[in-house]
């Protein structure tokens, strides 16, 4: 007895479950996107759609090559840190150029100062006048000059301790320190501060270190530890950090010899070069205990310091940055554009897809229309939840996504020919062409996902962006396959208008498909006929002289004019 086959789980689908998992994910994703969105279900956009500002980073004299990577690693982790969406971090030549979406360039102006954090104990101090500041002529570009000003500053504000508390009377702090990261930590300095100027002792060597070692500065501080809030004890905003205190690490160990030997006096805590805190030592740190700088400065100048001390310092000092904007209309149009060539696209596909398959064309343009309002979704709650930025780049990956998703229904449709082609009508042809076309789709939007993620992981700038929403519309294309395509496919074979070849497209399989069950009639009829003969067991005779046959077999009377006539 022959084995019952059990059904093959394709051949009673449930197409109405599949659209239902689809339209709970596009409900969930829209419903998440307006909960997090600030501004209506619209993506954020990158400069080159919405316009935005770009700074110019110079460096001072001739930077190594080495130490401006350096700068430019450690930059793009406070854009990441400080969470700029949008902003790209590239090296220009010499200098270091930064792209910011919108045109508050406040935060990329943050994002390029040097944050070297050093600590010296005050041995004088004198008031001056807020704004009572000398102005100092820029000198950008001429390494030659700024190599001057540092040595004539150098001249000026470091030396003898004692020397120096006697010229501070005449000093006038500088509008532009142009002493900021290059002074010498072995000398005393004279720094200047909000509210007056100081002279400054050397900073400390690490404990253990010889004269010409390494001093205490911004690399002992432990970058887990740092934050900022508002102090209630002390009434202003403070940043909160801790030095190193690890096996051959005295950071923290050199701070808490430094506040036992300033006890009841000033340490002034400069970033920059200039002092932004000037505590007096109310007691002995312990080895291992945070430390908080107090200042006039406010939340979120508290919050970009924080920044810039988790992520380092630079290894090179800036001039003052060239800030250019991009005008909001130049991304408008360019917005314009990417929509325009999205509309094109969408226009050519529907039109491909209903001369070549008419109705089954417009099921496949529904999907593709869902397609892509579930990837617009996906696109602004990634906005507001990675900051990712849509950039013309980007627009690009997804007018070449609509022609890849269109490829797969081409794929679904083409295979439904060849079931046709071999004689099997129009209800049974879709899914047998779903079960090998569903393969061909995944192996093939694999292809394209792998080199989506290799490109992304490789490439920098708007070339990520290209990939990202390449990659994007490929998941979603496999997606919606499943889950709309073949499901709407399938509701469509079970009406008897989808089976007519003017409706389908596919008039031209009629004929084919009419031969097709022609030939396998005559197939089976010689088939029958072999079988029939077999069955009889009729075999081959030779007559000879007389009448007999050579094998012996009497003949039977008529034999010869049956076998004839069959």
């Amino acid at each position: 007895m022959t084995p019952v086959r059990p059904r093959r789980a394709d051949a009673r689908p449930r197409p109405w479950r599949l659209l239902a998992i689809f339209f709970l994910a596009l409900f969930i994703i829209f419903v998440a996107s307006f909960a997090v969105a600030d501004r209506g279900l619209s993506p954020k956009l990158g400069i080159d759609l919405q316009g935005g500002t770009r700074v110019t980073l110079i460096p001072k004299g001739q930077p190594a090559e080495a130490d401006l990577q350096l700068a430019q690693e450690i930059i793009r982790d406070r854009v990441d840190g400080l969470g700029v969406a949008g902003t790209s971090v590239v090296i220009e030549g010499s200098n270091i150029v930064l792209t910011v979406p919108g045109e508050d360039s406040s935060q990329a102006r943050d994002l390029g100062t040097t944050s070297q954090l050093t600590i010296r104990p005050v041995i004088q101090f004198q008031p001056v006048e807020p704004g009572d500041r000398e102005p100092v002529p820029a000198a950008k570009g001429d390494s030659e000059a700024v190599a001057r000003e540092v040595a004539e500053a150098r001249e000026v504000r470091q030396g003898d301790p004692q020397e120096l508390t006697e010229s501070l009377a005449t000093f006038r702090c500088p509008e532009r320190d142009v002493l900021a990261g290059f002074d010498d930590p072995a000398q005393a300095l004279i720094a200047c501060g909000e509210t007056g100027k100081y002279v400054l002792g050397p900073v400390p060597l690490l404990v253990g270190e010889p004269d010409d070692g390494k001093r205490l500065d911004g690399q002992q501080i432990v970058k887990d530890s740092v934050s900022s809030g508002f102090s209630q004890q002390a009434g202003k905003n403070e940043v909160s950090f801790r030095f190193n205190a690890g096996p051959g690490e005295q950071g923290s160990a050199t701070w808490s010899r430094l506040t036992q030997e300033n006890l009841q006096k000033q340490i002034a805590i400069l970033l920059d070069g200039e002092v932004i805190s000037a505590p007096v030592v109310q007691g002995v740190t312990p080895v291992g205990s945070a430390t908080s700088i107090t200042g006039e400065f406010s939340t979120d100048e508290a919050s970009t310091l924080a920044g810039n001390l988790r992520y380092g310092a630079l290894p090179i000092s800036f001039e003052d940055p060239n800030v250019d904007n991009v005008p909001a209309s130049l991304g408008l149009a360019s917005l314009e554009a990417g929509l325009l060539a999205g509309a094109i696209g969408f226009l050519l596909v529907l039109i491909y897809s209903v001369v070549f398959y008419r109705l089954l064309g417009v099921l496949a343009f529904i999907s593709l229309a869902l397609s892509f309002l579930l990837t617009y979704g996906m696109l602004v709650f990634l906005g507001y939840t990675v900051d990712y930025s849509l950039d013309l780049a980007g627009i690009a990956g997804l007018v070449i996504g609509i022609g890849m998703t269109a490829d797969s229904y081409v794929v679904f449709f083409e295979r439904i020919k060849d079931e046709l082609r071999d004689g099997h009508r129009f209800r049974s042809a879709v899914p047998r062409a779903w079960k090998s076309a569903s393969r061909t789709i995944v192996t093939g939007n694999m292809v394209s996902l792998i080199g989506a993620v290799v490109l992304y992981l490789l490439a920098s700038g708007e070339v990520r962006g290209f990939a990202f929403t390449l990659g994007l519309t490929t998941v979603m294309d496999v997606f919606v396959a499943f889950t709309v395509t073949w499901p709407l496919v399938y509701l469509a074979s079970t009406k008897d208008l989808f089976s007519e070849p003017w409706a389908n497209g596919m008039g031209r399989m009629a004929n084919l498909q009419a031969a097709a069950a022609e030939r396998r009639r005559i197939e089976r009829r010689e088939e029958k006929k072999a079988e029939q003969a077999r069955g009889r067991g009729v075999t081959a005779t030779i007559q000879g002289p007389v009448g007999a046959t050579a094998t012996g077999t009497p003949r039977l009377p008529g034999t010869d004019d049956e076998e004839e006539r069959r």
